[in-house]
């Protein structure tokens, strides 16, 4: 993992996700996500991968770019699978195996039980962390107490 392309991940992570550098680097996930990432994608496809990310988070206009992400991202079929498996990552903390078709596509050899990009959950933290019970406004069963008698208190959104 190389420490210059760790901001472009940043911003790109704050981009599909929505929530800001300081909430991912809060997760403490955004190291292992990187490493994950860029070992499932081996040395041929990272620098298309981070010259994408970086097209899509260097225009300041917001709207410049959405228009970038749907032109270029949303299209790919190398891009677009790596996307949806990354935005799942965040939220759900599991990496899913890419199909074989994309493993065709690529030339890459499908990893095998252990490897990057094989699948399942990086770390115990990845489950704890996940942003979907942050973004329900919830806490991570059996993780992230909520405290005696929060049962009786509404959520807050």
């Amino acid at each position: 993992m190389n420490a210059n392309r760790r901001p472009v991940f940043l911003r790109f992570s704050e981009e599909i996700t929505a929530y800001s550098s300081l909430d991912l680097e809060g997760t403490g996930m955004v190291d292992t996500y990187q490493a994950l990432l860029e070992g499932a994608l081996g040395s041929t496809l990272l620098p298309s991968f981070y010259a994408l990310a970086s097209a899509v988070t260097s225009p300041g206009d917001p709207v410049q770019r959405k228009d970038v992400m749907r032109t270029k991202v949303l299209p790919s079929p190398i891009f677009w699978p790596v996307m949806s498996n990354l935005i799942s990552l965040w939220y759900l903390g599991n990496w899913t195996m890419l199909p074989d078709s994309w493993y065709a596509a690529t030339g890459l050899k499908k990893p095998a039980p252990g490897e990057p990009g094989f699948g399942g959950v990086p770390s115990p933290q990845a489950y704890i962390e996940q942003l979907s019970y942050r973004t329900a406004g919830a806490h991570t069963p059996g993780a992230k107490p909520t405290g005696y008698g929060s049962w009786s208190i509404p959520p807050v959104f």
